[in-house]
C-alpha cells in the first residue's frame, strides 16, 4: 500500500509539473513512477507491489487471449459443427481455497468467456457451477481451468 501511495504521488508531482494536465498525463507519471518503483523496489520496498502489478498485466493478457480464442471457437461451433455433436452441461468446480474475491472474479470471467456462463456458487463457497456450450469432458475443462486461468488469477490476489 505504500508502494501504491508512492507510485501516485510521483504521478500527482509528474501532473502538477505539466504545462498542460489531462487524464493522459497522469497516466504517463503513474507509469513513470511504476518504473521507478521498479527500478528501486529494493530500496523502497515495493517487491510485492511490482509482483502484483506484472501478475495483473498477465492475467488481463491471458484472459485477453483466451477471450478471443473463446469467441473463435463459439463461432465455429455455430458455424460448422452439426448440433448433434454438441455436449452441453453443468459443470462443478471446487474451488477451495479460494477467498471470496477470487471466486467472484473467476466467476465474472467464465461468464465473459463465450460458451461458459457462472451459474451457482455454493452457499459454503467451495464449489462453483458454470454451463458449457460443450462440456463433452468436464475434466478437461476443470484441468483448464486449474493449469491456465487460476495460476494467473492467484498470481495477482496473492
Amino acid at each position: 500500500m505504500k508502494a501504491f501511495g508512492l507510485n501516485l504521488l510521483i504521478a500527482t508531482i509528474w501532473l502538477l509539473l505539466s504545462q498542460a494536465p489531462s487524464p493522459a498525463v497522469f497516466a504517463l507519471g503513474f507509469l513513470v513512477g511504476f518504473i521507478f518503483l521498479a527500478a528501486f523496489r529494493s530500496v523502497v520496498g515495493a517487491e510485492n507491489y511490482i509482483r502484483r502489478w506484472a501478475g495483473l498485466a498477465r492475467f488481463l493478457w491471458f484472459f485477453t487471449r483466451e477471450f478471443i480464442i473463446a469467441n473463435l471457437n463459439v463461432a465455429w461451433t455455430v458455424l460448422f459443427r452439426p448440433l448433434a455433436a454438441l455436449r452441453p452441461g453443468f459443470v462443478a468446480y471446487d474451488v477451495t481455497g479460494l477467498t471470496r474475491t477470487e471466486i467472484l472474479i473467476l466467476s465474472y470471467c467464465l461468464t465473459l468467456t463465450p460458451g461458459t456462463t457462472t451459474v451457482e456458487i455454493s452457499p459454503d463457497f467451495r464449489t462453483l457451477i458454470f454451463h458449457a456450450l460443450d462440456a463433452q469432458d468436464p475434466e478437461q475443462l476443470r484441468a483448464q481451468l486449474d493449469q491456465k486461468l487460476k495460476p494467473a488469477l492467484l498470481a495477482f490476489t496473492r
